[in-house]
């Protein structure tokens, strides 16, 4: 990702935070939304005791759904956005979040588990090509398994501020390049698409 794109995402979500502060408006969702992608996410497995890692974290919503799901989650969120990490840390003082940008600051850990929800969403160049880079680089830190949502290509209607993807060019990039142990979801509701990769 090229740094003026990677800014460009920064201002946006840094914008919601200013505008909306906490809850999923800040990170760009309904509260609909939002819970619906997680509940989706984590049927990925029992997550229970877990190393969970939400990449691309937000504010930090996903942790106490976790929780509430499983009971306890051993979690960690990463996001570029100072302001959202900050506030985040400091809402949920039991869990860990990082400032990180992973695809160019190297991280030495691994996770049993990592979750991305809404990272792929936004109009920005080469944004497949991202998604490929990035999902690359968390299959890498985790032991058990990926779990990723985007938007389908296959819609009735585009807006030009979001992002839409090729399920098949995605799967085919999965088993060729991850791993042959792969789920898809497709339009199992609204236009998402999430898939499972297992290590």
């Amino acid at each position: 990702m090229k740094d003026e794109t990677k800014q460009s995402i920064i201002e946006n979500y840094r914008n919601l935070f200013s505008k909306y502060g906490s809850g999923p408006e800040a990170n760009q969702m309904s509260l609909e939304g939002q819970r619906f992608r997680f509940e989706k996410l984590a049927q990925i497995a029992d997550l229970k005791g877990r190393r969970v890692l939400d990449l691309g974290c937000g504010t930090g919503d996903m942790y106490p759904f976790l929780m509430n799901r499983f009971g306890y989650v051993d979690y960690t969120g990463i996001d570029l956005v100072p302001e959202s990490v900050a506030f985040a840390a400091k809402r949920y003082p039991d869990a860990r979040f990082l400032c990180c940008d992973v695809l160019n600051q190297k991280i030495d850990e691994v996770f049993d588990y990592v979750l991305l929800s809404a990272v792929f969403n936004n109009a920005i160049p080469n944004s497949t090509e991202f998604l490929k880079e990035l999902i690359a680089v968390a299959f890498r830190h985790c032991s058990s398994g990926l779990g990723f949502n985007f938007i389908s290509k296959y819609v009735n209607f585009t807006d030009p501020q979001m992002a839409y993807h090729d399920p098949v060019e995605i799967f085919d990039f999965c088993l060729r390049e991850l791993t042959p142990k792969v789920m898809v979801h497709h339009h199992y509701k609204r236009c998402d698409v999430v898939i499972f990769a297992y290590k």
